[in-house]
């Protein structure tokens, strides 16, 4: 997606709060370096991850 590591880092650090907050208290690890997707897309970014990808895949 052409993030930053320090972006992408604290994308997947406020997605997993979300989760934490929603009482998944297993994302509060703070090595767990993955998200729910759902979750960053709706909450943090605001728009799906798909959205403009032209590589040919379907």
């Amino acid at each position: 997606m052409g993030f930053r590591p320090s972006q992408a880092k604290k994308i997947l650090h406020e997605a997993r709060m979300v989760m934490v907050r929603r009482g998944k208290i297993f994302w509060s690890n703070p090595r767990l370096e993955v998200a729910p997707r759902a979750i960053i897309e709706d909450v943090i970014l605001g728009f799906p991850l798909d959205e403009g990808d032209d590589d040919g895949k379907n």
